[in-house]
């Protein structure tokens, strides 16, 4: 699954629990008081200010992709 701005915060974390580690080092957080962020994650991104949008998004496809090429041996 491609991760987009209209990818769910909860299913984001529930598919892709290394990305929790790339939020808490560029300091985006990911839960609410109510748990996971009960949003797109665009919209989330967006309430906390995070400047490139984008950017940030296309490194964590980077980062889910990486771990893919591990995980089959490439």
């Amino acid at each position: 699954m491609l991760i987009t701005a209209n990818t769910q915060v909860e299913e984001l974390m529930d598919l892709y629990p290394e990305t929790i580690t790339y939020f808490i080092i560029n300091k985006v957080s990911l839960i609410s008081c109510a748990g996971a962020y009960p949003t797109t994650l665009g919209e989330m991104m967006s309430a906390k200010k995070v400047k490139n949008i984008a950017e940030f998004i296309d490194e964590l496809n980077d980062l889910v992709k990486q771990k893919n090429k591990k995980l089959n041996g490439l």
